[in-house]
Protein backbone atom coordinates (compact mmCIF):
# COMPACT_ATOMS: atom_id res chain seq x y z
CA UNK A 1 0.00 0.00 0.00
CA UNK A 2 1.14 3.56 -0.62
CA UNK A 3 2.00 5.42 2.61
CA UNK A 4 -0.96 7.80 2.33
CA UNK A 5 -3.34 4.89 1.67
CA UNK A 6 -1.89 2.87 4.58
CA UNK A 7 -2.29 5.87 6.90
CA UNK A 8 -5.94 6.28 5.89
CA UNK A 9 -6.66 2.59 6.42
CA UNK A 10 -5.01 2.60 9.86
CA UNK A 11 -7.11 5.60 10.88
CA UNK A 12 -10.28 3.84 9.65
CA UNK A 13 -9.49 0.57 11.42
CA UNK A 14 -8.78 2.49 14.63
CA UNK A 15 -12.36 3.78 14.47
CA UNK A 16 -13.65 0.26 13.96
CA UNK A 17 -11.61 -1.28 16.78
CA UNK A 18 -12.65 1.48 19.18
CA UNK A 19 -16.28 0.83 18.21
CA UNK A 20 -15.91 -2.93 18.76
CA UNK A 21 -14.40 -2.32 22.19
CA UNK A 22 -17.43 -0.25 23.21
CA UNK A 23 -20.10 -2.49 21.64
CA UNK A 24 -18.58 -5.97 21.91
CA UNK A 25 -21.57 -7.64 23.55
CA UNK A 26 -23.89 -6.37 20.81
CA UNK A 27 -21.87 -8.47 18.35
CA UNK A 28 -21.57 -5.80 15.60
CA UNK A 29 -21.89 -7.14 12.05
CA UNK A 30 -19.54 -6.69 9.11
CA UNK A 31 -21.78 -4.30 7.21
CA UNK A 32 -22.00 -1.95 10.19
CA UNK A 33 -18.23 -2.03 10.74
CA UNK A 34 -17.45 -1.45 7.07
CA UNK A 35 -19.71 1.61 7.13
CA UNK A 36 -17.85 2.95 10.19
CA UNK A 37 -14.56 2.46 8.32
CA UNK A 38 -16.09 3.96 5.16
CA UNK A 39 -14.62 1.04 3.21
CA UNK A 40 -16.54 -1.42 1.02
CA UNK A 41 -17.32 -4.76 2.66
CA UNK A 42 -15.28 -6.54 -0.01
CA UNK A 43 -12.09 -4.63 0.84
CA UNK A 44 -12.84 -4.23 4.55
CA UNK A 45 -12.20 -7.93 5.32
CA UNK A 46 -8.74 -7.84 3.79
CA UNK A 47 -7.72 -4.50 5.30
CA UNK A 48 -8.90 -5.41 8.81
CA UNK A 49 -6.96 -8.68 8.79
CA UNK A 50 -3.84 -7.01 7.39
CA UNK A 51 -3.77 -4.45 10.21
CA UNK A 52 -5.18 -6.46 13.14
CA UNK A 53 -3.98 -9.94 12.19
CA UNK A 54 -7.35 -11.72 12.47
CA UNK A 55 -10.57 -11.84 10.47
CA UNK A 56 -13.26 -9.55 11.87
CA UNK A 57 -15.57 -12.38 12.90
CA UNK A 58 -12.76 -14.37 14.53
CA UNK A 59 -11.56 -11.28 16.38
CA UNK A 60 -14.99 -10.38 17.78
CA UNK A 61 -15.82 -13.97 18.71
CA UNK A 62 -12.50 -14.42 20.52
CA UNK A 63 -12.96 -11.19 22.49
CA UNK A 64 -16.48 -12.20 23.54
CA UNK A 65 -15.29 -15.62 24.72
CA UNK A 66 -12.39 -14.06 26.61
CA UNK A 67 -14.85 -11.68 28.24
CA UNK A 68 -16.88 -14.72 29.33
CA UNK A 69 -13.72 -16.34 30.71
CA UNK A 70 -13.06 -13.12 32.64
CA UNK A 71 -16.58 -13.33 34.12
CA UNK A 72 -16.02 -16.97 35.07
CA UNK A 73 -12.80 -15.98 36.86
CA UNK A 74 -14.13 -12.97 38.72
CA UNK A 75 -17.94 -13.24 39.11
CA UNK A 76 -20.59 -15.76 40.15
CA UNK A 77 -22.82 -15.17 37.11
CA UNK A 78 -24.41 -18.43 35.96
CA UNK A 79 -24.07 -19.66 32.38
CA UNK A 80 -27.65 -18.82 31.39
CA UNK A 81 -27.24 -15.19 32.44
CA UNK A 82 -23.84 -15.00 30.74
CA UNK A 83 -25.28 -16.47 27.53
CA UNK A 84 -28.00 -13.83 27.41
CA UNK A 85 -25.63 -11.00 28.32
CA UNK A 86 -23.10 -11.94 25.64
CA UNK A 87 -25.51 -12.75 22.80
CA UNK A 88 -25.20 -16.53 22.75
CA UNK A 89 -28.82 -16.95 23.81
CA UNK A 90 -28.57 -20.26 25.66
CA UNK A 91 -26.01 -21.79 27.97
CA UNK A 92 -25.71 -24.73 25.56
CA UNK A 93 -24.66 -22.48 22.67
CA UNK A 94 -22.25 -20.65 24.94
CA UNK A 95 -20.75 -23.88 26.29
CA UNK A 96 -20.20 -25.25 22.79
CA UNK A 97 -18.41 -22.10 21.60
CA UNK A 98 -16.41 -21.81 24.82
CA UNK A 99 -15.19 -25.42 24.72
CA UNK A 100 -14.22 -25.09 21.06
CA UNK A 101 -12.03 -22.08 21.90
CA UNK A 102 -10.59 -22.98 25.31
CA UNK A 103 -10.67 -26.78 25.10
CA UNK A 104 -12.70 -27.17 28.31
CA UNK A 105 -16.29 -26.46 29.33
CA UNK A 106 -17.10 -23.20 31.17
CA UNK A 107 -17.82 -25.09 34.42
CA UNK A 108 -14.46 -26.88 34.34
CA UNK A 109 -12.69 -23.62 33.45
CA UNK A 110 -14.31 -21.83 36.39
CA UNK A 111 -13.22 -24.56 38.81
CA UNK A 112 -9.63 -24.69 37.56
CA UNK A 113 -9.02 -20.94 37.40
CA UNK A 114 -6.09 -21.19 39.81
CA UNK A 115 -4.34 -23.66 37.49
CA UNK A 116 -4.32 -21.66 34.24
CA UNK A 117 -1.40 -23.16 32.34
CA UNK A 118 0.02 -20.00 30.78
CA UNK A 119 -0.06 -18.17 34.08
CA UNK A 120 0.90 -20.90 36.51
CA UNK A 121 3.22 -19.45 39.12
CA UNK A 122 5.39 -20.84 41.87
CA UNK A 123 4.52 -20.18 45.49
CA UNK A 124 7.26 -17.55 45.73
CA UNK A 125 5.41 -15.38 43.22
CA UNK A 126 2.23 -15.15 45.30
CA UNK A 127 2.13 -12.13 47.58
CA UNK A 128 -0.32 -9.88 49.39
CA UNK A 129 -1.38 -6.64 47.74
CA UNK A 130 -2.92 -3.62 49.43
CA UNK A 131 -4.04 -1.11 46.79
CA UNK A 132 -5.11 2.49 47.16
CA UNK A 133 -8.74 2.99 46.12
CA UNK A 134 -9.03 6.18 44.07
CA UNK A 135 -11.74 8.08 42.20
CA UNK A 136 -10.11 9.62 39.13
CA UNK A 137 -11.31 11.96 36.35
CA UNK A 138 -11.45 10.89 32.70
CA UNK A 139 -8.32 11.35 30.61
CA UNK A 140 -7.99 12.20 26.90
CA UNK A 141 -5.15 10.30 25.29
CA UNK A 142 -3.28 9.80 22.04
CA UNK A 143 -2.50 6.13 21.46
CA UNK A 144 -0.72 3.74 19.16
CA UNK A 145 -1.71 0.06 19.24
CA UNK A 146 0.48 -2.96 19.94
CA UNK A 147 -0.79 -6.54 19.54
CA UNK A 148 1.88 -8.75 21.06
CA UNK A 149 2.83 -10.30 24.38
CA UNK A 150 2.87 -7.77 27.19
CA UNK A 151 6.34 -6.28 27.47
CA UNK A 152 7.60 -7.44 24.05
CA UNK A 153 10.84 -5.41 23.74
CA UNK A 154 10.84 -4.88 19.96
CA UNK A 155 7.13 -4.03 19.64
CA UNK A 156 7.11 -1.72 22.64
CA UNK A 157 10.32 0.09 21.70
CA UNK A 158 9.06 0.76 18.17
CA UNK A 159 5.64 1.95 19.38
CA UNK A 160 6.98 4.29 22.07
CA UNK A 161 9.52 5.72 19.62
CA UNK A 162 6.81 6.49 17.05
CA UNK A 163 4.59 7.95 19.76
CA UNK A 164 7.39 10.22 20.96
CA UNK A 165 8.02 11.43 17.43
CA UNK A 166 4.32 12.20 16.97
CA UNK A 167 4.19 14.09 20.27
CA UNK A 168 7.28 16.14 19.42
CA UNK A 169 6.07 16.95 15.91
CA UNK A 170 2.77 18.25 17.28
CA UNK A 171 4.23 19.91 20.41
CA UNK A 172 1.94 17.93 22.73
CA UNK A 173 4.11 17.19 25.78
CA UNK A 174 4.20 19.50 28.78
CA UNK A 175 4.67 19.30 32.56
CA UNK A 176 1.21 17.80 33.07
CA UNK A 177 1.57 15.04 30.45
CA UNK A 178 1.09 11.51 31.78
CA UNK A 179 2.54 8.48 29.98
CA UNK A 180 0.18 5.56 30.11
CA UNK A 181 -0.06 1.96 28.97
CA UNK A 182 -3.63 0.90 28.29
CA UNK A 183 -4.23 -2.87 28.65
CA UNK A 184 -7.34 -4.40 27.11
CA UNK A 185 -6.74 -8.04 27.96
CA UNK A 186 -6.35 -10.17 31.05
CA UNK A 187 -3.05 -12.00 30.55
CA UNK A 188 -4.35 -14.93 32.60
CA UNK A 189 -6.82 -15.55 29.74
CA UNK A 190 -5.63 -14.11 26.42
CA UNK A 191 -2.80 -15.81 24.56
CA UNK A 192 0.38 -13.71 24.83
CA UNK A 193 0.58 -12.92 21.11
CA UNK A 194 -3.01 -11.59 21.10
CA UNK A 195 -2.71 -9.17 24.03
CA UNK A 196 -3.74 -5.63 23.07
CA UNK A 197 -1.76 -2.74 24.51
CA UNK A 198 -1.95 0.97 23.70
CA UNK A 199 1.12 3.13 24.32
CA UNK A 200 -0.38 6.52 25.23
CA UNK A 201 0.12 10.00 26.54
CA UNK A 202 -2.49 12.38 27.89
CA UNK A 203 -3.44 15.58 26.05
CA UNK A 204 -4.99 18.82 27.20
CA UNK A 205 -5.86 20.32 23.82
CA UNK A 206 -7.73 19.09 20.72
CA UNK A 207 -5.75 16.71 18.50
CA UNK A 208 -6.84 15.07 15.24
CA UNK A 209 -6.23 11.32 14.77
CA UNK A 210 -3.60 10.57 12.16
CA UNK A 211 -2.78 7.18 10.67
CA UNK A 212 -1.92 4.70 13.43
CA UNK A 213 -2.35 7.40 16.09
CA UNK A 214 -5.83 7.39 17.55
CA UNK A 215 -7.61 9.53 20.10
CA UNK A 216 -9.49 7.98 22.99
CA UNK A 217 -10.81 8.78 26.44
CA UNK A 218 -10.08 6.71 29.52
CA UNK A 219 -13.20 6.68 31.67
CA UNK A 220 -13.03 8.24 35.08
CA UNK A 221 -14.39 6.42 38.09
CA UNK A 222 -13.29 4.13 40.87
CA UNK A 223 -9.98 2.31 40.49
CA UNK A 224 -7.82 0.07 42.63
CA UNK A 225 -4.30 1.42 42.25
CA UNK A 226 -1.32 -0.86 42.81
CA UNK A 227 2.26 0.44 42.83
CA UNK A 228 5.18 -1.56 41.51
CA UNK A 229 8.70 -0.45 42.37
CA UNK A 230 11.35 -2.00 40.22
CA UNK A 231 11.69 -3.62 36.80
CA UNK A 232 8.75 -3.87 34.42
CA UNK A 233 9.48 -7.62 34.47
CA UNK A 234 7.51 -7.66 37.72
CA UNK A 235 4.29 -6.54 36.07
CA UNK A 236 3.14 -10.04 35.10
CA UNK A 237 3.47 -11.26 38.71
CA UNK A 238 1.50 -8.20 39.83
CA UNK A 239 -1.30 -8.92 37.37
CA UNK A 240 -1.42 -12.54 38.44
CA UNK A 241 -1.88 -11.57 42.07
CA UNK A 242 -4.40 -8.84 41.21
CA UNK A 243 -6.66 -10.94 38.99
CA UNK A 244 -6.35 -14.37 40.54
CA UNK A 245 -5.83 -13.47 44.20
CA UNK A 246 -6.77 -9.93 45.19
CA UNK A 247 -9.99 -9.69 43.18
CA UNK A 248 -11.23 -13.00 44.57
CA UNK A 249 -10.67 -11.94 48.17
CA UNK A 250 -11.55 -8.24 48.09
CA UNK A 251 -14.83 -6.39 48.54
CA UNK A 252 -14.62 -5.22 44.92
CA UNK A 253 -15.30 -6.63 41.47
CA UNK A 254 -14.30 -5.51 37.99
CA UNK A 255 -16.49 -2.98 36.24
CA UNK A 256 -16.64 -2.04 32.59
CA UNK A 257 -13.46 -0.34 31.50
CA UNK A 258 -9.80 -1.05 30.87
CA UNK A 259 -6.97 -1.44 33.27
CA UNK A 260 -4.00 0.80 32.58
CA UNK A 261 -0.49 1.52 33.74
CA UNK A 262 0.89 4.95 34.57
CA UNK A 263 4.65 5.34 34.31
CA UNK A 264 5.83 7.71 37.03
CA UNK A 265 9.44 8.03 35.92
CA UNK A 266 11.64 7.31 32.92
CA UNK A 267 13.72 4.10 33.07
CA UNK A 268 16.39 5.87 30.98
CA UNK A 269 17.08 8.22 33.89
CA UNK A 270 16.65 6.08 37.01
CA UNK A 271 18.11 2.76 38.10
CA UNK A 272 16.01 -0.35 37.49
CA UNK A 273 15.23 -0.77 41.19
CA UNK A 274 13.77 2.77 41.31
CA UNK A 275 11.34 2.48 38.38
CA UNK A 276 7.82 3.32 39.57
CA UNK A 277 4.65 2.08 37.87
CA UNK A 278 1.05 2.43 38.98
CA UNK A 279 -1.50 -0.18 37.84
CA UNK A 280 -5.11 1.02 37.69
CA UNK A 281 -7.89 -1.61 37.78
CA UNK A 282 -11.50 -0.39 37.22
CA UNK A 283 -13.65 -1.63 40.10
CA UNK A 284 -16.98 -1.32 41.83
CA UNK A 285 -18.15 -2.46 45.25
CA UNK A 286 -19.61 -5.97 45.43
CA UNK A 287 -23.32 -5.91 46.23
CA UNK A 288 -23.43 -9.46 47.61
Amino acid sequence: MRETTQSGYEKAINRVVDYINKHLLKNPDIKELAEIANISEYHFHRIFKTIIGENTGEYINRLRLEYIAQCLQTTKLNLSDLAIKTGYGTKYALSKAFKKHFGVSPSIYRNQKDEIEFFKKSEEKIFTLIPEIREIPSKKIVYIRIIDWYGSPESYYAAWKKLGQFAKKNNLVNGQTEFIGLSFDNPTITLPENCRFYACFTIDKPVEPEGAFGIQEIDGGLYAVFTLKGSYDGLMDMYYNIYIKWLQESDYKLRKGCSFEKYLNNPDYVSEKDILTEIYIPITKRTS
